[in-house]
């Protein structure tokens, strides 16, 4: 039973650390798709 417990333990350290960095795949070359294009614009020229 202490097996069993240790083991869930550890899938859900796994698991909660897969969610928490495994999603961040946002690249800071690309721009945004939801802001407007002359946003997008005076971005690039700073």
């Amino acid at each position: 039973m202490k097996h069993k417990k240790q083991f869930l333990t550890l899938m859900s350290v796994i698991l909660s650390a897969g969610f928490l960095f495994g999603c961040n795949g946002v690249d800071e070359d690309e721009p945004d798709p939801t802001e407007e294009p002359s946003e997008q614009q005076q971005q690039n020229n700073q």
